[in-house]
């Protein structure tokens, strides 16, 4: 590893001292330029831009040809290692896409719990257990006062209704009582004027009427009195029922209110609308904790087997061990490792083929300079001292010295 990063920096040396001599061969052209605006000179100048920027194409295609090369050799490597090592690889970058397989799936779980739900019921983890056994007991406690308020608002309507059917009994027989009062009184005028006016022999008749009509209204006289008492009685009755009913509901409606009380203040604390959503969103938050458990413990494990995997492949005394860490699937499927390997290669030739192509241009722009020299005759010695610089930068020569 610590050889693969000299050559590195060897190479980073190299490349910087090739763009300064670029550099200044650029400045030495310009300069000419300047001084001697010809035609033949500015073709000339052109070319030499030329060979030199394919030049500078050409090495950044060598070097990455090297690269590609690098990855070949890393590959073949990696195919020839001994089977145990091999094996021991294969199970260290199947962990690894296992576990993060898991960390994605665990990143697309949602679950049904607010951010809000979730801090507060956080801040009571410890008394949640408590705090919805309790709701559930209040639910279960509320529903059966409401519905003994219900039954005693029905005993307090029947008692009022009761009271209220005794006081129109009441008026009632008191009217029947003036009825029959005045009826009797009407009836014994009548027998009166009847004795006063019959002969002294019909008037032991009208003494049996008088004591049928005296005992008639005696009679309903009792009755009426009877009935009214026992509507009096009655009436006592139902103002006593009446007022326990009214008491007792008073004392249901107090513990109607308190328990509705917490239970309000549950629901607006943990905003839900019932004990049963309660427990689903705290079976949610324990979800979520422990996915996020899970979520920190795959990624503690992720990198130790990453941290695994880079030292396996760094026994190997690979080119580029890292780059690996991205490409896991490669070092478990052979196929995946083959399409790998014929995609390095692929590319390859495609760098050699633009490799030739810029050494065929820098060639044919090299000839065509020295053509152009020997035609015209042309040998100004700036222009000469440039195409040597040119020659010696970007390693080409004359066409005369070739043959």
């Amino acid at each position: 590893m610590g050889l693969f990063t000299n050559r590195k920096k060897k190479k980073e040396l190299k490349a910087a001292k090739i763009d300064d001599a670029f550099s200044r061969v650029y400045s030495q052209i310009e300069g000419i330029d300047t001084w001697n605006p010809k035609k033949l000179e500015h073709y000339i100048l052109d070319s030499c831009e030329q060979i030199i920027a394919s030049t500078k194409e050409l090495e950044k295609q060598k070097t990455e040809y090297r690269i590609v090369t690098q990855y070949l050799n890393d590959i073949k490597a990696i195919e020839n290692m001994p089977k145990e090592e091999a094996k021991i690889l294969r199970n260290t970058a199947s962990k690894i896409c296992e576990l993060e397989e898991s960390i994605l799936s665990s990143k697309g779980v949602s679950r049904n719990i607010t951010e809000e739900q979730f801090e507060v019921i956080s801040s009571d983890e410890k008394d949640m257990p408590e705090i919805i056994n309790r709701y559930i007991d209040n639910e279960i406690y509320q529903a059966k006062i409401k519905r003994s308020l219900s039954y005693m608002e029905g005993e307090k309507s029947r008692w009022e209704i009761e009271r209220e059917e005794l006081r129109e009994q009441k008026k009632l027989f008191k009217k029947m009582a003036s009825i029959i009062m005045v009826s009797f009184m009407a009836l014994l005028m009548l027998l009166y004027v009847m004795y006063n006016a019959a002969q002294s022999s019909a008037k032991a008749d009208i003494y049996i009427w008088v004591y049928i009509v005296l005992f008639i209204c005696a009679t309903s006289g009792f009755i009426v009195f009877l009935r009214q008492n026992s509507i009096v009685k009655g009436n006592h009755q139902a103002i006593v029922h009446l007022n326990q009913a009214i008491s007792v509901l008073n004392v249901e409606r107090m513990k109607y209110v308190n328990v509705t009380n917490g239970i309000e203040y549950i629901k607006d604390k943990y905003h839900v609308s019932s004990a049963a959503e309660l427990q689903y969103v705290w079976e949610q938050y324990q979800d979520k904790i422990r996915d996020q458990k899970r979520y920190i413990q795959n990624n503690y494990d992720l990198e130790f087997y990453n941290d695994k995997l880079e030292r396996i492949l760094s026994e190997i005394g690979l080119a580029d061990d890292k780059i690996w860490l991205n490409q896991v699937n490669a070092l478990i499927n052979h196929q995946d490792m083959s399409e790998c390997r014929h995609r390095l290669v692929m590319r390859r030739k495609k760098i050699r083929d633009r490799i030739e192509d810029h050494r065929r241009i820098v060639q044919e722009e090299r000839d065509e300079i020295d053509r152009l020299m020997t035609e015209h005759e042309h040998y100004l010695p700036e222009i000469q001292e440039i195409i040597k610089s040119v020659d010696k930068l970007c390693g080409t020569s004359p066409k005369a010295s070739q043959a």
